[in-house]
This record gives structure tokens, sequence and C-alpha cells, in this order.
């Protein structure tokens, strides 16, 4: 899509392609090139196309690969049922993404398909796309704040997060996010208009007259409210499980040195756990951080958005996003393969028809 470029008069609510920034405007609107038309579709083409589409499918298919090898874990244990809905979640992401780079690539937007595809892109890829980044945040958040408990009071967590409230919490926070990202389809859909330029009928995106208070509601609920909380929570509690685990450790040595038997608390194998999730939680931050930046910027600039003063800008910013969202949502495998030797184990038997040695 080339970005708008001169002024004109702009009434305008909406979520940007990705389905994640909110703009509503009634002015003329004269357009700032912060960036470049050129630079912008450089960092689409580099990030959306290239970068992106190189990533997802290895996301999907490292996230097919996690939901089998926890299948075969089972479910007793709390731990995997919750990154089992991780997988899941990060998976529907990726699938939504694989579309959102194919809608940036020149050859698809130009084959004279009978749809737009950008518009298709905003219903199918956008929404679908943030919605389950929503989802990977509150669940992130789930566990590192479960692990944070686990520090905390060691002997009595497994009474507190049992695998059957796990499973509640988990199929809630799935719930509770197509709730709130239900109106979104309501107000916003896909019919058949004539294309002008083509001459033909095409499928594209429209949307009803309500769509301004319900989509300033759904952005205040999912963008401000439940991202900034979770990213504000799993900071918190990543800093609480390395604070933590670090005294603890240094504390074992200091009594063992001592010759003295140290109290049993956090075993072995949760130390191992906490570890993990410190790995994953560590890369949410890092990989979420542009996402949450831009939603704290999207509410506190009014000229920062699709359709409005610094469109490029915003392109620019968001691609940077998706990116970091994919990586996100693509890697835990790597973290699981060298952290758990449980995972590590139904992996190379299942996958390789090996034995670990």
């Amino acid at each position: 899509m080339t970005p708008f470029t001169g002024g004109r008069n702009l009434m305008t609510f909406s979520l940007d392609d990705s389905g994640a920034g909110l703009r509503t405007t009634q002015r003329t609107t004269q357009f700032v090139p912060v960036a470049s038309d050129e630079v912008t579709n450089m960092f689409k083409l580099v990030n959306f196309v290239i970068l992106c589409g190189l990533l997802s499918p290895f996301g999907l298919i490292s996230n097919v690969i996690n939901i089998v090898v926890f299948v075969k874990l089972g479910f007793h244990d709390s731990m995997n049922i919750s990154l089992m809905g991780l997988a899941v979640s990060d998976l529907v992401s990726l699938v939504s993404m694989v579309y959102i780079s194919l809608s940036y690539n020149p050859l698809f937007v130009n084959a004279g398909l009978p749809f737009d595809p950008l518009g298709v892109q905003y219903m199918v890829g956008g929404g679908i796309h943030v919605c389950f980044a929503r989802i990977t945040s509150l669940i992130t958040a789930f566990i590192t704040f479960e692990r944070c408990l686990c520090i905390a009071m060691p002997l009595k967590v497994k009474l507190i997060i049992t695998p059957t409230r796990t499973k509640l919490i988990i199929f809630s926070i799935f719930a509770v996010m197509f709730v709130v990202f239900s109106p979104f389809y309501f107000v916003n859909k896909l019919t058949w208009e004539l294309d002008a330029d083509r001459n033909a009928t095409i499928l594209t995106h429209t949307f009803t007259d309500d769509r301004i208070i319900v989509e300033t509601i759904t952005f205040l609920i999912h963008g401000v409210i439940f991202s900034v909380f979770c990213f504000v929570l799993i900071i918190c509690c990543t800093v609480i499980l390395v604070v933590k685990l670090n005294s603890k450790t240094k504390w074992r040595e200091a009594t063992a040195a001592k010759g003295v038997n140290a109290p049993e608390g956090v075993g072995v194998k949760d130390k191992r756990v906490v570890k993990m999730v410190t790995f994953i939680s560590s890369i949410f931050i890092v990989c979420f951080f542009p996402a949450t930046v831009i939603l704290l910027a999207l509410a506190l600039v009014p000229d920062l958005g699709y359709g409005a003063k610094y469109e490029n800008m915003w392109f620019v910013l968001w691609s940077i996003s998706c990116l970091t969202e994919t990586v996100n949502s693509s890697v835990n495998i790597l973290v699981y393969l060298k952290m758990s030797s449980k995972f590590r184990a139904v992996f190379m038997k299942t996958f390789l028809n090996r034995e670990e040695k």
C-alpha cells in the first residue's frame, strides 16, 4: 500500500492495517513525511515480506512441534498446560502473520486477485494477529506470576495452582479475548464492492456507522489496559524471579560451605523451570517492547497512526513491532530444547527416533 501524501479532509476511526492502532480524526490532515515514502516502503518490504516471511514458516513448524511434544508429555503438570496454551496462541498468531507478510508482497498485491489484499488482511490477518498477540501476553504474564508464587511459596504453590485451575485460567484467557475482539467483526465486514479502477467486483473491507464507539472501547481494553498491564507484570515478575533465584542460590552455597544441610525449598526441578520461564519472559520483554511503546504512543499522540499526519512513521514502527512479535512467537522451541530435559527427550524420540544420552 502506498502511503497517503498531501492534504485532505479526513474523518476516520480505524485500527490500522495490522488491527493494532486506533485513530479518530476529523480535520484537514496534512501528511508529514517524517519517514519518506521510499524509506517506508523499504521497511515494509524488508520487515514484512522478507524477514517475517522467512520467520513465520519456521515459527509455524516449531509451534506445531511444541504442541505435539506437550501433548505427549501430558497435562498433569500445570506448567505443561500453560506452555501448551502459549504454543497454540503463537501458532495462530503466526498463521495470520503469514498472510500479513504475503499481503505486502508486490507480486501478490498486483496479481489481479478477486479481492483487495490489504482489505482482507485487515480482517483476516490484522485483527486475528492482534487478538492472539494479546493472548500470548496474558498467558506469559500468568506463567511468570505462577513461577513467582513457586519461589515465594514453594510448599503451597501446587495446592494453589492446580492443573484443573490452570486449564480454567488458560481457557478463560482465550474466552475473554475472543469476547473483547468479537465486536470488531460486527462493525467491520468483508463485502463485494465494485472496483472502478479494475471495472470488476472484488471482496473488500467495509464498516458500519457505529464503528467509532465500538473500536474506541475495544482498543482501550486490549491495546492499553491489557497490554500495558501484562508488560509491567511480566517485567516485575521476571525481576523478582532473577533476584530471588540468585539470593537462594547464594544462600544454599553459603550453608553448604559451612556443612549445614539447607532446608527444603525450591527443588532442582523447579529451579530449572524458573530459569526456563525467566528466559521466555526476557525474550517476551525485549520483543514486545516496541509494540507496547507504539500502543502508548497511539493513545498519547493524536497524529501518529494509519491515515494520520505521521502515517509513514507509523508504518515503520509497526513493521518493527510485527517483526519482533514474530521472533517471540517462533523461538520458544529453542529455549525448551536447551533447558527442558523432558521436552528434549520427547522431541528426540518423536521426531528423530533417538534416545537422549
